[in-house]
């Protein structure tokens, strides 16, 4: 429906009530409970605007899918909103950055070897012709 004329969907796995202001904080890239804190200002100063077009957004935007394993981007849905500790919730993002620092590395390592020196004068050679 409207959903995909503007990329926006409800997010019921991580709503309370319909999942509509979930889904404008994933969009927007906020934390959820900031849209929900808008909406009940708006709420209480145009109370008739704000219900309508909440009630809008419910009937019109559909579920967004679930993501099939995917990693939390946000490291507060990696962390508390999980039920880990805080030490757990760092030792796993000690974990992940280590294994990002040794990407980095093994990128850095072939950025500075002879043959990548060769394989990009080999390109030049070839862009020449």
């Amino acid at each position: 429906m409207a959903s995909t004329l503007i990329n926006l969907y409800r997010d019921k796995r991580n709503g309370k009530l319909g999942g509509v202001c979930a889904g404008i904080a994933r969009q927007a890239g906020v934390e959820p409970w900031l849209v929900r804190i808008l909406a009940l200002t708006g709420l209480v100063f145009a109370s008739f605007l704000t219900l309508v077009l909440y009630i809008a957004a419910w009937l019109l935007l559909d579920d967004r899918a679930p993501a099939p394993d995917a990693e939390p981007a946000h490291i507060k849905s990696a962390g508390w909103q999980s039920g880990l500790s805080p030490r757990e919730a760092l030792d796993r993002l000690e974990s992940r950055l280590r294994r990002l620092n040794g990407r980095v590395a093994e990128m850095e390592q072939l950025v500075t070897s002879r043959e990548f020196r060769l394989r990009r004068e080999f390109n030049d050679l070839r862009e020449d012709k």
